[in-house]
């Protein structure tokens, strides 16, 4: 059964939306400023999402593109300026970072943890939002599969341990982050990257597999046991230019209880989530150093 990314992405941008109503009667606008270094084409097309989901639920994001090679004087002084100032209420620095920035990798962290919407700051308020993207696919498979509903997130997590979920890749931007997020819930979790000793045996024997590579075909029918739940974080794209995740659709769709296509899965949701963040550092007395 293929789970629809944007329907569950629509559900939390009108809860967002809702809030952001009750937000304006405060004279609050939720406002996110992006770091953008350099010209990655799917960095770029990951901000446009973002451009345009804000939109949507009336919030702000102001994209600040940088030279790859900015020094770290510059780069510094922006984080310091946007920490301190209140009508910011998250900050974002796009990743990957492009080689030529290592001057300014060290200064990472340097975002107050409370408008570090992303969740990758050490003491962050928020949980990533590739990490929840996924959490509230798998609340979507609960609640079509168990017909158990729930707003509060946490009951997600029981059902979660008992099944053993392997992830695909150990990214900072993806695999890594979702890794963290279930064993902090207590999940049995684990991670198969390219020095995994017989990568295969732990992907057919995963009740959860989620892949987050962006290559053709990391998961084959072949590879996985009848009745997994599919999920794929990386995405690649085709000669064609149309992009695509770590499996066939076609392929796998007969074996997997669950999967998620792509595009329309997880990106979806990752932007509604961070979006949820935004909303949520606003609602907040403002963090600044």
């Amino acid at each position: 059964m293929v789970i629809s990314g944007r329907e569950i992405a629509d559900s939390i941008l009108l809860s967002c939306r809702n809030r952001i109503k009750a937000l304006a009667q405060r004279g609050i606008t939720p406002a996110l400023s992006v770091i953008f270094l350099g010209d990655d084409p799917a960095s770029r097309s990951y901000i446009s999402q973002k451009q345009k989901s804000a939109a949507e639920i009336g919030a702000q994001v102001t994209l600040r593109n940088l030279p790859p090679d900015t020094d770290r004087k510059t780069f510094g002084s922006i984080i310091t300026a946007l920490n301190s100032d209140r009508t910011v209420h998250g900050i974002i620095i796009q990743r990957p970072l492009p080689p030529e920035a290592s001057e300014v990798r060290p200064l990472l962290n340097a975002v107050v943890p409370g408008k570090d919407v992303d969740g990758f700051v050490p003491e962050s308020g928020f949980e990533p939002p590739v990490a929840l993207a996924v959490g509230e696919i798998l609340k979507d498979i609960q609640t079509s599969k168990f017909k158990l509903q729930s707003s509060n997130e946490d009951k997600l997590f029981p059902w979660l341990r008992t099944l053993n979920i392997v992830i695909l890749g150990r990214g900072e931007t993806a695999g890594e982050p979702i890794a963290d997020y279930f064993r902090k819930n207590n999940c049995a979790t684990s991670i198969v990257h390219s020095r995994t000793p017989h990568p295969e045996k732990n992907i057919r024997s995963a009740d959860i597999v989620i892949s987050c590579v962006g290559r053709e075909r990391v998961i084959t029918d072949t590879n996985i046991k009848t009745g997994v739940i599919l999920i794929s974080v990386g995405i690649r794209r085709d000669n064609s230019g149309k992009l695509r995740g770590d499996y066939d659709e076609a392929e796998i769709q007969d074996s997997a209880a669950f999967y998620t296509p792509t595009p329309g899965g997880v990106g979806p949701v990752n932007v509604a989530c961070l979006m949820r963040n935004l909303v949520r550092a606003s609602e907040k007395p403002l963090q600044v150093s």
